[in-house]
């Protein structure tokens, strides 16, 4: 059974990168879909939430991100018993390569995102570079369309 670890962080780049993993897995015959979300303990939605429980707290994000899941599922029928979810703390792309270690992944499916200016970029790094830098397995980026300009053109020879 092949094994493919979604990343998800409840962007739009990521609710394509669930239609995409849908999709394949209506395509394949044998696979096994993990969505999985990483929240960042120094964010601001932390800190504004952490007089709650730990446990209150990760329930109420792994709710959340179901139901993310679950309206593209209604765009998009697919197996649900094909497909699970799990919320980890931690370093996105450090949880995320993690996860897919653990659970023997074949592939990683991940959106990239272009919110940071170049000098950003250089100096933070994006969770998708990081986690094809780091992954134990194959990793398919998402880029969505409008994102696609701000790479560099290819030489003229390429």
């Amino acid at each position: 059974m092949k094994k493919v670890v979604v990343a998800i962080d409840g962007s739009e780049t990521s609710r394509a990168v669930v239609d995409y993993a849908l999709y394949y897995a209506n395509r394949e015959i044998d696979v096994k879909i993990v969505f999985l979300h990483v929240i960042e303990p120094y964010k601001s939605l932390w800190r504004s939430v952490a007089m709650k429980p730990y446990e209150d707290l990760m329930a109420a994000v792994e709710v959340s991100f179901k139901r993310f899941v679950e309206e593209e599922m209604d765009k998009i029928p697919a197996d649900r018993e094909k497909m699970s979810l799990v919320t980890r703390l931690g370093v996105p792309y450090v949880e995320i390569v993690r996860f897919a270690e653990e659970e023997e992944a074949d592939i990683i499916m991940i959106g990239h995102r272009s919110s940071f200016t170049g000098m950003e970029r250089f100096l933070v790094g994006s969770v998708a570079a990081k986690v094809v830098a780091h992954a134990p397995c194959s990793v398919f980026v998402h880029r969505p369309k409008e994102d696609r300009t701000v790479a560099a053109p290819l030489p003229a020879d390429f």
